[in-house]
């Protein structure tokens, strides 16, 4: 998540964010041109006085919808300018109508596929920033190729509203708004770093689908493995992947919910500090 002050939600439907805001407020003072592709029409601020012709036969978002297809079929580079109008029926050069460049549709294709953030429940900051970090998680696992979106991508209303809705549920601990986005930060890198793990960790199930004789190339790998690691004094590795999860079909969240917990425990420990909270 882009690392900027936060704005309260306003609670609107955000699938909604492409149409011209009606009320821009403080963009009418902003310097357009300066901004970084995108992050105008993410929000809504469109300039669409200067097009010329007759009336565009498709929409932005169906362009955007149709991005999302492919991204989600074949990865973010799929989801060029070229494969989109090649799908609708287009030219490339016809997209400009609705776009104004590939950066900018990386933009709004990102922006869409973050959705709504979730609901959390409030009392208990903890139990709602792990529910927030728990499904930013499946967000990433349903959606790998947003892995592949660069972070300096600015704020856009759905990931301002996910951020948002943390930084509200760790507004009980006292915390300043700049510590609760570096915990904001962390759970976010946490999320990361899991989802692209499970991308990268290709499981058994899936190497014996691309190969039947998949099993016996397990079994032989866990073997092999343990002879080298023992041979080489590596005995505390050479345990470990004697876990039955070691290889398992499916990869365990453990390592995610071990990892969150202790994210969580430090945040803790900090604000009883600032408090002076004795822990227990």
């Amino acid at each position: 998540m882009p690392a900027m002050t936060p704005r309260k939600s306003s609670g609107r439907d955000l699938t909604r964010d492409r149409e011209p805001a009606p009320d821009p407020g403080p963009a009418d003072d902003a310097d357009l041109d300066a901004l970084p592709p995108g992050l105008a029409a993410a929000w809504g601020v469109v300039d669409t006085g200067g097009r010329r012709g007759p009336k565009p036969a498709h929409s932005v978002e169906k362009i955007i919808a149709v991005a999302t297809e492919l991204a989600d079929e074949e990865g973010i580079a799929a989801a060029s300018l070229p494969k989109v109008a090649a799908r609708i029926g287009v030219t490339a050069n016809a997209l400009y109508r609705y776009v104004s460049s590939k950066d900018e549709l990386i933009v709004l294709l990102a922006d869409r596929a973050w959705g709504d953030p979730p609901e959390l429940p409030d009392g208990d900051w903890r139990e709602a920033a792990a529910l927030w970090s728990r499904r930013l998680f499946e967000r990433f696992l349903s959606r790998p190729w947003l892995l592949d979106v660069p972070t300096t991508v600015s704020l856009t209303p759905h990931n301002a509203a996910w951020l948002d809705a943390l930084i509200t549920a760790l507004g009980p601990t006292g915390m300043e708004a700049q510590l609760m986005l570096n915990c904001a930060y962390l759970l976010d890198s946490h999320a990361r770093y899991g989802a692209n793990l499970r991308r990268n960790t290709p499981t058994p199930a899936a190497l014996r689908r691309a190969n039947p004789d998949q099993q016996r190339a397990v079994r032989a790998v866990r073997v092999f493995l343990d002879g080298q690691l023992r041979s080489r004094n590596l005995n505390a590795v050479a345990d470990a992947i004697q876990d039955p999860m070691f290889l398992a079909d499916e990869p365990p969240l453990d390592g995610f919910e071990f990892g969150l917990a202790r994210i969580l425990d430090g945040i803790e420990t900090y604000v009883a500090a600032a408090a002076g909270t004795p822990q227990q």
